[in-house]
């Protein structure tokens, strides 16, 4: 399919000019671990799914870790995993020879983030038991697909509170305390979505849109605080949000998605990638995904750029051409699926 014979062509030239740039890459990726044993990771959403992801592998760093989320049963389940995954990680250190680290504080806490009151006692209550908040990170969200013509008003509501103002209210009650220690990270977890759009998905790329717009605000305004910014744009990720996600999506929806292409990857790997970005202190964090990656690197506007600045200049003369063909793609693939259900294009 034509899709695919550009996406790999694409992939070559990528590849090709990333090695040309590698020394620029390799001294624009910042060294050091900013997840150390006892840093204090606090992850919305982090009872199942990515959130769980990242939560296990910052206690595999011996980070103190906190989780929140709304469903107590989830909570437990995975706080129990946390634990295990604790105890296994300072096992091995012991095993290796390596250097007492601060023991873990891992807890699990209640809490809806629409109702700012509740994430501030939440966040309150983290910070009393595993002292103050390093990095927060800002997972919490859901997806909704539908039809804009078709879809109530209610759920551009819903997604708005849930995935922008839950976000907005996480950030109000860590960011103080980060200012006034001049230290501290937010990572905002958006979505393919907050790079493109496509059918099926007003509701929801609107409101990851806004997320990667308070991103980019709040770096400028955050500059020389002491505390930094990073925005994670995960790809289709294999969670339990994800197929509830596909169980209601239009069939417009998915033959767009069909025609486009989309790989489907495991939340480790995800974290995994989203972690190291973390530690190398990137603002736009890597995903699994080259392709969205490189959309990424065309959507930088004011922000820092995706990849190092010779890379991102070298890359110039692709991006359009890429995104014009996968924005056509997109298109033949709405209309013909409309035309194919009674809706002819008008003449």
């Amino acid at each position: 399919m034509l899709h695919a014979v550009v996406a790999e062509w694409w992939f070559t030239a990528a590849l090709s000019l990333l090695a040309v740039a590698l020394p620029a890459a390799l001294m624009w990726a910042r060294r050091g671990s900013r997840l150390r044993p006892g840093t204090h990771v606090l992850v919305t959403g982090g009872s199942k799914g990515l959130g769980l992801a990242l939560a296990l592998q910052c206690a595999e760093r011996g980070c103190s870790v906190t989780i929140v989320a709304r469903n107590k049963a989830d909570l437990a389940t995975a706080l129990q995993q946390l634990q295990e995954t604790a105890v296994a990680a300072a096992t091995t250190l012991r095993a290796a020879g390596g250097a007492a680290a601060p023991a873990a504080k891992l807890q699990a806490l209640s809490a809806d983030t629409t109702d700012m009151t509740k994430v501030t006692k939440a966040f309150e209550e983290a910070e009393r038991n595993a002292g103050p908040i390093d990095v927060l990170i800002c997972n919490a969200g859901l997806s909704l697909p539908g039809l804009f013509v078709e879809q109530d008003v209610s759920a551009f509501e819903l997604q708005m509170r849930v995935n922008y103002l839950g976000n907005v209210h996480s950030v109000k009650a860590a960011l103080p305390g980060m200012l006034q220690r001049r230290a501290g990270r937010v990572v905002l977890v958006t979505s393919s979505l907050a790079i493109l759009g496509f059918a099926g998905y007003s509701s929801y790329a609107a409101s990851k849109w806004a997320l990667r717009g308070l991103a980019d605000c709040l770096r400028n305004e955050l500059q020389g605080t002491g505390v930094e910014v990073s925005v994670a744009y995960p790809p289709d990720t294999d969670t339990p949000g994800y197929a509830q996600e596909n169980a209601s999506k239009p069939e417009l929806c998915l033959a767009v998605n069909s025609a486009l292409g989309s790989d489907l990857f495991t939340p480790d790997k995800v974290a995994r990638l989203l972690l190291r970005g973390i530690e190398r202190g990137q603002y736009h964090l890597p995903s699994a995904d080259l392709g969205q990656n490189l959309l990424v690197s065309g959507m930088t506007s004011l922000s820092p750029k995706r990849f190092p600045l010779l890379v991102q200049v070298l890359l110039g003369p692709i991006l359009p051409l890429a995104t014009s063909v996968f924005g056509w793609i997109a298109d033949r693939a709405a209309t013909k699926h409309n035309t194919a259900h009674g809706m002819p294009p008008r003449r």
